[in-house]
């Protein structure tokens, strides 16, 4: 059996706190490092080593965090 997965992405936050950005993620359960604790500000890690369901699941989330970025930014 092949693994499913065990890379991250690392982008760009929609607004420059990523700390605050993260806590809209961690409100929709979506959990993920912020890029001020590897030295990469407004930008936050995202790991891959979910299976393709929980990732579709968190989209929404992903969304719903995005929107309230925009409406703080």
């Amino acid at each position: 059996q092949s693994p499913e997965g065990t890379f991250y992405l690392m982008p760009k936050a929609p607004m420059q706190d990523d700390g605050k950005f993260l806590e809209l993620l961690a409100a929709q359960k979506i959990y993920c490092l912020p890029g001020w604790a590897i030295e990469m500000p407004g930008y936050f890690r995202i790991s891959l080593t979910a299976n393709d369901e929980m990732i579709e699941r968190s989209l929404n989330g992903f969304a719903e965090a995005r929107r309230q970025a925009a409406g703080l930014s």
